[in-house]
């Protein structure tokens, strides 16, 4: 049986009592699976291992790929590349202590979503992945699930305004939670005049000091895709941390106004000298 042994930073958090024989999930199994499983309503579509191998050489390694259709339209309202981690705290009552944890996304199990959502009284699109973190073994075998929520401000084309995380105990984890947006958090996933998302490395606050890092990621949302991959004409918006300066233009500006002014200085000195000896010469 499961017993509550905390309930930290607003987490229900239960661990499997050792001496029990039950664990605290229902399924008992993992399914075969392939490695990319993507859907939303009654479209979908399987990315085997060799596929998804050709894909890690051409573009981000191991970089999973979501969309959600449209029914109506038949286009893709959101696309979305990148690889997940996840940093988590758990606070646990018998000891006082934080202890942190780290899981990745190892295998999708299924993704929904909804074109034509609503986020406080306002138009969104929602992005729903169910998954397997590593550390899933058959004897705890149930999948988390990431909800993301984009929608559409003024100022942008498209915004990640909310997500949640639910986590389940793993081989490697012996909580489970449900983490939900930091409330300070402003991650600024989001793009102007139809563009794209694009950054090495976003970084998703969650309650708690917990986080979603995901690397390599490529977004868009409240668009209209033709098919469920990024075009070759995509125009990107980049994160501000990759809109790098390079160090050749400040170094070169710098060195062309340190040499005006020296010519300036060697001029005035030159021209000071020249005058005293003409003043010379008139005496």
């Amino acid at each position: 049986m499961c017993r509550e042994i905390e309930r930290p930073l607003d987490l229900l958090v239960c661990r499997q009592d050792p001496s029990s024989a039950h664990s605290c999930h229902v399924r008992w199994a993992v399914r075969s699976r392939p490695l990319v499983v993507v859907f939303a309503h009654s479209a979908h579509e399987t990315m085997n291992a060799s596929t998804a191998f050709l894909i890690a050489l051409v573009g981000y390694a191991s970089a999973a790929h979501f969309y959600v259709k449209d029914p109506v339209t038949n286009t893709s309202c959101i696309v979305l590349d990148g690889d997940f981690t996840f940093t988590l705290n758990f606070f646990e009552l018998t000891t006082n202590e934080t202890k942190t944890y780290t899981a990745k996304l190892n295998e999708t199990n299924t993704v929904t979503g909804d074109c034509n959502a609503s986020y406080n009284g306002k138009p969104a699109q929602t992005l729903n992945i169910s998954f397997y973190p590593d550390g899933v073994s058959p004897l705890r075998p149930k999948d988390w699930t990431l909800n993301l929520v984009f929608n559409s401000p003024i100022n942008a084309t498209f915004k990640l305004v909310d997500y949640t995380l639910e986590s389940q105990i793993t081989d490697n984890i012996p909580y489970f939670g449900t983490f939900t947006k930091d409330p300070q958090s402003d991650e600024g996933v989001t793009a102007e005049f139809n563009n794209a998302y694009k950054c090495s490395s976003s970084k998703l606050a969650l309650n708690g000091g917990s986080y979603v890092t995901v690397s390599g990621v490529k977004a868009i949302a409240n668009a209209h895709v033709n098919g469920t991959d990024f075009s070759d004409d995509t125009q990107y918006q980049v994160c501000l941390g990759d809109q790098h300066t390079s160090d050749i233009v400040p170094i070169v500006v710098g060195a062309c106004l340190a040499a005006l002014v020296i010519i300036v200085l060697v001029a005035y000195l030159i021209g000071r000298a020249r005058a005293k000896r003409q003043g010379y010469a008139s005496v």
